[in-house]
């Protein structure tokens, strides 16, 4: 009998820890984000169906696309030829950022948020994207006054914040990690 009753209990223990498992994404795992850009669902799910990617979907609600490489939305006003061209000396082996802010990288960026450069007429959109160049270039430029073609043509030289930054934290209201420094890193850097 006792046998019995270990044997009923183990297994019932045992059942009930098969028929759970954590989510995969979004809020219920630490905000990770699905593989091959599935939909992460409302309830921490990863798919690619309207359940997954409709009402309530946390991230990636596009659904799985191929490789990015232009096409519509963003990529139908920044290509790859004008990106090169707008951004034509972050290679350069003089900037930090050799190699680091690439095209594809842009794109698949842009397609997390659902929004961005893809709202409004046309004009609009082509708006806002000079406007998101202009800043995420100044604030990244490598140039010197005697740059070829100036010292602003060098947008995405740099990924880290230049000119010794600043302490941007304040103990009483804004505290770091305990040994940690806070600066400026990618594009969208601090600024004073």
């Amino acid at each position: 009998m006792l046998y019995g009753l270990l044997t009923l209990t183990s297994l019932a223990i045992l059942l009930q820890g098969l028929g759970t498992s954590a989510q995969q994404c979004g809020r219920q795992a630490g905000g990770a984000l699905c593989a091959n850009r599935l939909c992460c669902s409302q309830h921490g799910w990863c798919g690619s169906t309207p359940e997954y990617c409709g009402t309530g979907c946390q991230s990636q609600c596009g659904g799985s696309t191929p490789t990015p490489s232009g096409g519509s939305g963003v990529g139908s006003i920044i290509t790859q030829d004008l990106f090169n061209q707008m951004l034509k000396y972050r290679n350069d082996p003089r900037c930090p950022s050799n190699g680091f802010y690439t095209y594809d990288a842009f794109i698949t960026a842009a397609r997390s948020f659902n929004d961005f450069g893809t709202t409004g007429d046309l004009a609009t959109r082509k708006r806002e994207l000079a406007a998101f160049f202009g800043q995420t270039s100044h604030e990244t430029t490598g140039g010197w006054p005697t740059a070829p073609d100036g010292p602003y043509a060098w947008g995405y030289c740099f990924i880290r914040e230049q000119n010794n930054p600043g302490a941007y934290c304040t103990p009483g209201s804004w505290p770091c990690a305990p040994g940690r420094r806070y600066f400026g890193r990618g594009p969208i850097q601090l600024t004073q």
